[in-house]
């Protein structure tokens, strides 16, 4: 028996099918760290941060404590608000940057960490789906292992869009002027007759009317 389902149906089975598998496509204001720890204590005065590598972008260093010590074995969740939004698509790899306030302090172990972005599923979506453990001594890093850089390039349009409207269609054209790390070329934005807006998916519209003057 052939089933057959009107467009628009088609379309929202689509939405529920893939729409949750893209949120980590887009850039991201905010981020969530959870670490656990494990027999020693982080002392009070040391450093611990989270670093995120980008291509084509400085390291984004995140301090993770502000002086506060951590009992041993213990979990926190930390959320992180970013100046800059965020591609995930963009991180190479990330890591967590440890520096104790003692030369005598023991070492600090990680039992398990990892950067969770905002998502709609059950279960939560990870930068670079990885998870970091293991020891730094004294002073050090603990890092994942780099992003295949060839997962980082686009091959269509479509691992280009923001999924904005009014900022126009982006492109995929690596080697061109103007386009980002990942070959990625901006669209031209929409412009709207007088008294006119862009709003996403509606287009043009005529401005409220409380905001005439």
């Amino acid at each position: 028996m052939n089933l057959r389902l009107p467009m628009s149906v088609w379309s929202i089975l689509l939405m529920c099918t893939f729409g949750a598998a893209s949120v980590a496509a887009l850039p991201v204001s905010r981020l969530e760290v959870h670490v656990i720890t494990g027999a020693q204590e982080l002392s009070a005065g040391s450093s611990l941060e989270l670093r995120i590598y980008e291509t084509g972008n400085a390291v984004r260093r995140l301090p993770l404590v502000h002086g506060e010590s951590w009992a041993r074995d213990s979990t926190h969740i930390i959320p992180v608000k970013l100046n800059e939004a965020l591609d995930p698509r963009n991180v190479v790899r990330f890591s967590l940057y440890y520096r104790s306030a003692s030369p005598v302090a023991p070492e600090l172990e990680i039992v398990a960490a990892d950067v969770r972005l905002p998502s709609h599923r059950d279960a939560p979506e990870l930068l670079l789906d990885a998870t970091l453990a293991g020891v730094i001594t004294g002073q050090g890093e603990l890092a994942t292992m780099d992003r295949d850089q060839s997962a980082l390039a686009c091959r269509s349009d479509a691992d280009c869009d923001d999924k904005r409207s009014c900022n126009g269609h982006e492109h995929c054209a690596p080697r061109t002027v103007g386009a980002d790390a990942r070959g990625c070329v901006k669209g031209t934005p929409v412009v709207c007759p007088v008294n006119q807006v862009c709003g996403e998916g509606v287009g043009c519209r005529g401005l409220p009317s409380d905001s005439k003057p």
